[in-house]
């Protein structure tokens, strides 16, 4: 069985440097990547009383599509075995479930995504699950 190593992407210049870093171990040691892209639910009131469901969802789609497209520029041209996941729901709580549910090896993520906290040194997600999980977590700048 391979190991597997959970990405967690959203086309942020910090997930990309994830991604290849990620690919970079698989080519060498034979990973198994799972490349997980997280969508906020915007199941809120406020936001259903001004948007339908089928919106929102096809936004979301639209969203994971551009990342997972950003994604395979960088994994088409290798030769590694990896997935490519859609969820939906709170980021840090999706990656640390999606890691338990999955039998996930090692976490490999980016400082910081294309979230708010664009100013602090380590992401707020980052952070988060560096503190939550008792698997291992590589943090690439």
């Amino acid at each position: 069985m391979k190991t597997k190593l959970l990405v967690p992407f959203d086309a942020s210049p910090s997930s990309i440097r994830a991604l290849n870093y990620s690919i970079q171990m698989a080519e060498k040691i034979g990973y198994e990547l799972i490349v997980l892209n997280v969508q906020l639910e915007f199941n809120t009131r406020n936001v259903r009383r001004f948007t339908g469901e089928d919106q929102i969802k096809y936004y979301q789609d639209e969203s994971a599509r551009e990342a997972f497209e950003k994604a395979e520029e960088s994994l088409g041209k290798k030769e590694v075995s990896y997935t490519l996941r859609k969820r939906i729901g709170i980021p840090d709580q999706v990656i640390l479930e999606e890691s338990r549910n999955d039998g996930v090896d090692l976490i490999v993520m980016g400082t910081r995504g294309v979230g708010r906290v664009k100013g602090a040194i380590l992401g707020s997600v980052s952070y988060n699950v560096l503190q939550s999980t008792v698997i291992p977590v590589t943090i690439v700048p």
